[in-house]
């Protein structure tokens, strides 16, 4: 995967995370992909799994604001550190992590893992 198609492919995760659009979501994903949400949880798999999850998850977020900046992209694998920024029930939520992708040759996530803290306010 080039730096450029991760580009790409993060840029619609973020979108689709702000836009709360679970299909979006979904469709960054293959049929057969695995979602590490944190190491110590059994991974969502599966494009319904990983949808589904997301929908529970952005439920309750309002005003998303998620930024990136890319770290590293070699072969099928590519490495963000990543922020977002939502109101909760009256509060202020900021999640700051990494994620890791690896990807198929249609740019599909094979195998996401994310490792990540959140603080509110």
């Amino acid at each position: 995967m080039s730096k450029a198609a991760f580009k790409h492919w993060i840029d619609k995760y973020g979108a689709a995370w702000q836009a709360k659009d679970v299909d979006a979501f979904g469709d960054l994903f293959s049929n057969t992909a695995r979602y590490y949400w944190t190491p110590f949880e059994k991974p969502k798999c599966g494009v319904e799994e990983i949808a589904g999850a997301f929908r529970d998850a952005v439920a309750t977020q309002e005003n998303i604001h998620f930024e990136y900046n890319l770290i590293a992209c070699q072969d099928d694998t590519g490495l963000a550190h990543w922020l977002c920024r939502f109101n909760r029930s009256g509060r202020v939520v900021e999640i700051d992590g990494i994620l890791r992708g690896h990807f198929n040759k249609d740019g599909l996530c094979e195998e996401f893992r994310e490792w990540w803290h959140s603080a509110e306010q």
